[in-house]
């Protein structure tokens, strides 16, 4: 009975100094943290001795026996008790202290799998933005593929019938990765219909007075914009700081570059662009695509560049999926996606 009253008031003096005290030593520097939870074990296990060694003796004697509590008879056992005390002390604390460790883990699990699941809502919502990878229209055909380097994509494209009968086509880049780049494409996108009525040219200026009042100093948005005419075969494209498209005829592809000023939209409001015309014949395809592409890195940490790029499109035969036959041939050639790829191909029925 006495080790019963003993231990149970050894146990709630360490669990009344730990209650007050032991949450404050969290407090101090990891090196102090030990030592310090040791002490405060061993003045719990103390007054739990003594005032544990005074109840049982007054249950069992009748009298208190202050003085012998502390007598060389009882020292021993008093040792043994602080022992206890300091041992059963260090497994709580590093029980508490693993609790805490798994508590904290679970937490960032949580929010982790939150983030990841409004990432892939993001990249749901950005895919139903873009139209779709197939295309088929009477004298013509487009084929379009947007490969984000994240879950979403600073690419993107879109495809504008006109009333004329004409399609324009449009690949763009926007400055940096992530959510932000996202929402300015939405952006983007929503307004490119609203002035896109005129020439390509006169379009992009359009849509360059209004970016550059609405983006932020670092950011812009390179874009081509070609506009297609399915009867004729005429292509006129306008270039606002995307890669040169390419024109591939009879097997062998050519950059079509467009001369004038090539500064992504929303650097500078007075810009204004040029506009380049060329002919498409039946079974010619003309290449859109994105800096990803020909600048993702080979496992000699070199890009692949535009020279290696022509050779791939111009080694491609012209049979079935056409642009997925390019774009895994240039997968083959490097290490990885680490920016986005977008391609587009139009090809003249």
């Amino acid at each position: 009975m006495g080790g019963a009253i003993v231990g149970l008031c050894i146990y709630t003096a360490s669990e009344l100094l730990q209650g007050l005290i032991g949450c404050r030593l969290d407090d101090l520097k990891p090196s102090f943290r030990i030592p310090a939870r040791m002490l405060l074990g061993i003045l719990s296990g103390a007054i739990g001795w003594f005032v544990g060694f005074v109840i049982s003796a007054l249950i069992l004697t009748g009298h208190p026996l202050f003085s012998e509590a502390f007598a060389s008879e009882e020292r021993a056992l008093l040792l043994i008790a602080l022992m206890i005390t300091i041992l059963f002390g260090a497994l709580a604390h590093g029980y508490e202290e693993l609790r805490r460790r798994l508590t904290a883990s679970v937490e960032k699990l949580k929010e982790r799998e939150f983030a990841e699941k409004e990432l892939e809502l993001a990249r749901e919502i950005q895919a139903r933005l873009l139209p779709p990878p197939s295309i088929e229209g009477d004298g013509f055909s487009i084929e379009a593929r947007n490969m984000p380097a994240h879950f979403v994509a600073g690419d993107f494209f879109d495809v504008l019938r006109q009333e004329d009968g004409s399609v324009g086509i449009v690949i763009a880049d926007v400055s940096g990765k992530g959510i932000g780049a996202s929402l300015i494409m939405a952006s983007v996108k929503a307004v490119l219909p609203f002035v896109a009525d005129g020439s390509v040219e006169d379009t992009l200026r359009k849509l360059n007075q209004r970016l550059s009042s609405q983006l932020g100093k670092r950011e812009f948005v390179a874009l081509a914009y070609a506009r297609f005419q399915p009867v004729t075969g005429r292509l006129q494209i306008a270039n606002a700081g995307m890669p040169d498209p390419y024109i591939i005829s009879n097997g062998s592809a050519s950059p079509v570059p467009v001369t004038g000023e090539r500064l992504p939209l929303g650097a500078r409001r007075d810009i204004r662009y040029d506009a380049v015309e060329i002919q498409l014949r039946p079974g010619d395809r003309f290449f859109l695509l994105s800096d990803g592409i020909p600048e993702a890195l080979r496992a000699n940490g070199e890009p692949l560049g535009y020279d290696a790029l022509r050779e791939t499109l111009s080694g491609v035969p012209p049979d079935g999926q056409w642009i997925d036959s390019v774009l895994a041939r240039v997968r083959a050639q490097v290490q990885g996606i680490d920016d986005d790829w977008t391609a587009v191909v139009l090809e003249r029925r």
